[in-house]
């Protein structure tokens, strides 16, 4: 599916054309029937000779609709210049060759119209003038074709034409989700409202549900139709007829878009790179105001340069655009820039950045970003998108990019200066230099306190001076790179294992001799303590390791004496049934100090289970 629009002078004959070639008069206003031209777009479509259908765009001549020729020929694969031969070039000819050559059209043909009125010989000299015109554009090399629509003449040869530039063309690109500028809305008595434009890419199908950006209003496809036949299926590069519900024709106006939601963020701030006409005479200055073209949207801007004061022919320069409301558009979207007064095309340019009122950096580091961007590489892409965040969501690439998510994940699984850290993007790079001072603070911590587990996460990112921003980034980067493991919170070399030093091994050994000694009579953790001081670190140590249970109250036990405690107590109670607390610690021969807290521990495991003053055994016992 193929969509050719048509350029060229007012009443050189386009709309002539267009009904010779499909039999539909384009023309669709009265005003424009009246009147001999075309004020706002008009829509066609033929065969070409291989049977493939080709929409077409029949766009006005006069300079006073420049904006809607713009909106017309934006997602076009091909043009048709069309020069009348009793005419010859005209500066509106140029205009919109200009414009054609800023929007990056790359192919299409010339047909020299109304060659009826003129012979041979004079013929000839036109054609030779327009190769003049043409010599440096896009069309030096287009076949000029002379037509007539009084007989048709040359419609074989331009039907054959189209057909190998279009074979020949470049494939419109692929992004994975729909976008239809659209160019008309309109309510039909019956279905409610329907909208137009060109499926510039993607698929649209019925029962999808869409938005329309900048609004973000949900809507869902009712109904679709190409050349006034109904489809389940909309493709990329076809006119289509949109019928949908959940917005009045007031919400989907001419330079909205339908999209896919979460696939577009509007913005009202671009990062841009402009070109410059030849021989335009009305510069650009610094801050001065303008009209913006960009898709079907017409927009104020305030241009912001950022290396000159003003832009004069053939002059090129990034930029930034502060648009007076929210558009829709990808990174690489083209656009044209119209003067306010006198109204004229003076440049076009391209999307670079399209959330660059978000970049709180100074105004060197803002061009270093779109000089990187201006490459639109994926690879250029990304990098600017570190510069801007050093942890950059994944999720924010994939945002109003000219790169499909396929496209987006192979690059970074394979880009070995990029890693994914705590759910962001990182240089790698930049989490490499914190690798090292890592090491050397675990490594200083163990020696100082090898009984330790580590560090918590809190700890290290102090030592480290980290911005809260950057915990869980560097974090994740320290435990992927084999190191450093996390333990129960704590972070510690890998090969580190928690250990006393020989001194407190003595402490450990004399420890475990006075618990077991009289294991629920044995002195309370605060009164060894006390006592001495560095048992302290000991009996944390032992009763992490599991050596020793710590119950409530600082009630002591090694594991082995624990474990024969509960042995004794899941005896006691099969044998009566069910037991109190005070029978418990008679049984036992204790004091409830150590009773309780045991019950309780035992509760806390289901080996007990306590209801009332008794305790039966857990379920499983």
């Amino acid at each position: 599916m193929f969509v050719v629009g048509t350029a060229g002078h007012i009443d050189h004959g386009k709309s002539s054309l267009v009904k010779a070639l499909s039999g539909i008069d384009p023309d669709r206003l009265p005003e424009e029937k009246l009147r001999g031209l075309t004020i706002d777009l008009g829509f066609a479509w033929f065969n070409l000779p291989s049977g493939e259908p080709v929409g077409v765009v029949d766009v006005p001549g006069h300079e006073r609709f420049i904006k809607n020729m713009v909106a017309g020929v934006g997602g076009i694969d091909a043009v048709i210049l069309v020069i009348a031969a009793d005419d010859g070039w005209m500066p509106q000819t140029a205009e919109h060759l200009d414009i054609l050559s800023l929007l990056d059209i790359k192919t299409g043909i010339v047909v020299l119209t109304k060659t009826d009125l003129v012979d041979s010989d004079y013929l000839q000299l036109q054609k030779e003038d327009i190769s003049e015109w043409l010599k440096g554009t896009f069309l030096e090399n287009a076949p000029i074709i002379s037509f007539s629509a009084k007989d048709n003449s040359g419609k074989g040869e331009l039907l054959s034409s189209l057909q190998e530039i279009l074979s020949l063309g470049e494939r419109r690109a692929s992004f994975g989700s729909p976008r239809l500028y659209i160019d008309r809305s309109f309510v039909i008595k019956g279905m409610g409202t329907v909208v137009t434009g060109t499926l510039i890419e993607g698929e649209i199908k019925i029962g999808q549900e869409l938005e329309i950006c900048p609004i973000k209003q949900k809507i869902r496809v009712r109904g679709l139709q190409t050349h006034k036949k109904s489809i389940e299926t909309a493709v990329s590069g076809s006119r289509v007829a949109v019928n949908l519900t959940g917005a009045g024709k007031d919400d989907a106006h001419r330079g909205t878009a339908l999209v896919l939601p979460g696939h577009f963020e509007p913005s009202d701030v671009l990062g841009v790179k402009i070109r410059m006409l030849p021989n335009v005479k009305h510069p650009l200055k610094n801050s001065s105001e303008a009209l913006v073209l960009l898709g079907t949207a017409v927009v104020h801007a305030r241009l912001k340069l950022f290396k000159r004061k003003m832009l004069t022919m053939n002059d090129e320069d990034f930029a930034v655009l502060h648009l007076d409301k929210k558009v829709c558009c990808r990174i690489g979207d083209r656009f044209i820039i119209r003067r306010l007064s006198p109204a004229i095309t003076v440049a076009g340019g391209i999307v670079l950045d399209w959330d660059f009122g978000s970049i709180k950096k100074g105004k060197t580091k803002q061009l270093e970003i779109l000089k990187i961007r201006h490459r639109l590489s994926l690879e250029s892409v990304v990098k600017s998108e570190l510069l801007k965040d050093k942890n950059l969501n994944r999720a924010r690439i994939k945002v109003n990019s000219c790169f499909s998510s396929g496209q987006i994940d192979d690059y970074l699984s394979k880009a070995k200066d990029i890693v994914k850290a705590g759910g962001a993007l990182v240089y790698k790079d930049h989490l490499d230099k914190y690798l090292k001072p890592a090491k050397k603070i675990l490594e200083d911590d163990h020696q100082l306190r090898p009984w330790a587990n580590g560090l918590l996460v809190g700890e290290l990112s102090k030592k480290l001076k980290l911005r809260a921003s950057e915990v869980e980034e560097v974090v994740s980067y320290l435990l992927s790179s084999g190191l450093i493991v996390q333990d129960s919170g704590f972070l510690r070399l890998k090969d580190h294992i928690p250990h006393l030093k020989p001194e407190q091994k003595v402490l450990a050994a004399k420890l475990i001799t006075i618990l077991s000694a009289s294991p629920l009579a044995s002195p309370l953790k605060n009164k060894i303590i006390a006592d001495d001081p560095a048992y302290e670190v000991v009996i944390d140590f032992l009763v992490d390791k599991g050596d020793i249970i710590e119950l409530k109250n600082g009630v002591l036990m090694t594991q082995r004496d624990f474990q024969s405690i509960i042995n004794e107590v899941i005896a006691f109670i099969k044998s009566e049934t069910r037991v109190t607390a005070s029978q418990v610690k008679d049984h036992l021969k204790t004091s409830r100090k150590y009773a309780i807290p045991l019950l309780e521990k035992l509760d806390a495991m289901d080996i007990t289970i306590r209801d009332g003053d008794y305790r039966t055994l857990g379920n499983d016992l």
